[in-house]
């Protein structure tokens, strides 16, 4: 599938999602890294691990490494 998206880069990819079963699996099953957005902190099943695990969104520009420029 990603041999279609033209400079695709595996390494530069993160899936983000809220669910386990599906979004962070369908990454891990992609050999992609993945991040958990967890509000209620939900516990997490052994067999699928996270390689990020956040609760609120701007917790993404660290892992991102980019600077914050919104103000709310």
């Amino acid at each position: 599938m990603f041999e279609r998206i033209p400079q695709f880069s595996a390494e530069h990819t993160l899936i983000i999602g809220d669910s386990l079963t599906a979004d962070i699996k369908g990454g891990q099953l992609a050999v992609l890294d993945t991040c958990w957005m967890n509000p209620d902190m939900k516990p997490n099943v052994p067999e699928i691990i996270p390689t990020y695990e956040i609760r609120k969104l701007e917790e993404l520009y660290h892992i991102l490494n980019i600077e914050n420029t919104v103000s709310c």
